[in-house]
């Protein structure tokens, strides 16, 4: 049995987005300090404990970074936290032996701004990679990255050690030719 091969490839989520999550579990701490100044029976101290808890998760998944990891011949994407696995999910690659990845033009908008620029976003490149049947007409999405170096390395990951094969995206929507 190999030891499990992970790789950990970027944050998984934008600071914009770190910012709604700190800014939403912020006032946990406040309310933890108004707790501490009273006397608690068993039920005060449950939700003190699970209050700290939810706060440790909350920051956990806000500083988290996304990858792979490999184990077996299996394939699951995980989430990672200082180099230790907080998530992951199996993939199954039943009828998916090609991997591509796939450029897309994106846009995010900030969710809070003034009445001058109320539409105010930025337009991305966006590097998805897909794992892809044999004519490429069904595809799964497997992650999406911020830039192409990533999703290249995450791309040679994948390929070394799976019988995933990568290449170009083009479907085959032809039928079958019957002689």
């Amino acid at each position: 049995m190999n030891p499990p091969q992970k790789i950990i490839l970027e944050d998984s989520f934008v600071t914009h987005q770190k910012i709604h999550l700190l800014g939403l579990a912020s006032p946990i701490p406040i309310f933890l300090a108004e707790l501490s100044y009273r006397e608690l029976n068993w039920k005060g101290d449950l939700l003190v404990y699970f209050l700290i808890g939810l706060f440790t998760g909350v920051v956990f998944l806000a500083f988290s970074k996304k990858g792979f990891i490999k184990s077996d011949g299996k394939l699951y994407k995980a989430k990672f936290f200082r180099g230790r696995v907080l998530h992951r999910k199996k993939i199954s690659l039943q009828d998916r032996p090609v991997v591509s990845i796939l450029k897309f033009r994106r846009s995010r908008k900030y969710a809070w701004f003034s009445a001058a620029k109320p539409d105010l976003g930025y337009d991305f490149n966006s590097f998805e990679i897909y794992i892809l049947n044999d004519r490429h007409i069904k595809r799964d999405l497997l992650m999406r990255f911020s830039s192409e170096e990533t999703a290249t390395a995450a791309l040679e990951f994948l390929s070394s050690g799976l019988d995933l094969k990568p290449e170009v995206y083009s479907p085959n929507f032809g039928y079958p030719v019957r002689r």
